[in-house]
């Protein structure tokens, strides 16, 4: 929450002197349905914000219908999509970009991150949200600050590489180590704010993390479908509490991404929910950390 409500005061300012018409929040898909609703209840700007998702051409269609509309225009896409319209998104030409988890594009080879660099270039404040923007090793820090200023570590990951990284084992084609720490933290911390847990004290022990997605075209019409024939099925009185609960229980389990029959059966219906899941696993395995499911 703090990240990002230090982002959402960020972005306004900028938009209140006048200084920006446009912005461009890149998250990870189980975030981006996340940013609307905090913009909903914390903003304090005047802004228009579409949420890009879908087919690549129902992307585009989302961010042209931005266009004209009054306040901060703010256009909201997950890290996967943003090299698929990269094109679009450049001719859009967005003056604020933030990259929310930016750990993402820790990797510079990756689609996503070559994207994103190429977004940078052209941001006039670019910002990257992130608590573990080192989740691996010291070299995940160079892809991040190419997106955000080039000129802090150079344009070059390979001679950063090769500054920083000690190499050796076959062929020294393995980092074993890493040198000059000091100066690439100094040169981090130049434009970096970091704050500590034990600096925000106001932070509970626990916190409730909501996350959204979104279900597939098929089975968001079955869905419906179910809801819809509840609805006829009400209006001629053949609903009783039994059917209510059995009703409820195959709309829960369809959500889920599953469906089972009075037969036994068990049909897959989504994996929406798996995917966010995946995506919030692999986070927490790069920051090595534990973690408990419960299903």
């Amino acid at each position: 929450m703090s990240k990002t409500l230090t982002a959402m005061a960020i972005m306004g300012q900028i938009y209140l002197v006048g200084k920006a018409k446009r912005a461009l929040i890149v998250a990870p898909t189980s975030v981006v349905s996340v940013w609307p609703k905090e913009l909903k209840e914390y903003a304090a700007f005047p802004y228009a914000v579409k949420v890009l998702e879908g087919s690549s051409k129902n992307r585009i269609q989302q961010l042209q219908s931005l266009q004209g509309k009054e306040g901060l225009q703010i256009a909201i896409i997950n890290y996967e999509g943003t090299w698929r319209i990269l094109e679009e998104l450049l001719q859009w030409q967005p003056e604020i970009i933030i990259a929310d988890d930016s750990q993402r594009i820790k990797t510079p080879t990756t689609k996503q991150s070559k994207a994103l660099h190429k977004l940078g270039d052209g941001g006039r404040y670019k910002l990257i949200l992130s608590g573990t923007p080192v989740q691996n090793a010291p070299l995940d820090l160079w892809s991040q600050y190419r997106f955000l200023d080039k000129s802090i570590f150079g344009s070059s990951y390979y001679a950063f590489k090769g500054r920083h990284a000690i190499m050796g084992g076959y062929g020294k084609y393995q980092v074993v180590g890493y040198r000059h720490m000091e100066e690439l933290i100094r040169k981090a911390h130049t434009i970096a704010l970091r704050v500590t847990k034990e600096e925000a004290l106001d932070l509970p022990e626990t916190i409730d993390e909501i996350r959204y997605c979104q279900l597939e075209p098929k089975a968001a019409n079955l869905y419906k479908r179910l809801v819809k024939d509840s609805y006829v099925q009400l209006e001629k009185g053949e609903i009783t509490a039994q059917n209510v609960l059995t009703r409820l229980l195959r709309l829960s389990q369809l959500t889920g991404g599953y469906i089972h029959t009075d037969e036994g059966i068990t049909n897959e219906i989504s994996t929406a929910k798996l995917e966010v899941l995946q995506e919030i696993v692999e986070d927490l395995m790069d920051e090595g950390k534990k973690l408990v499911i419960f299903a």
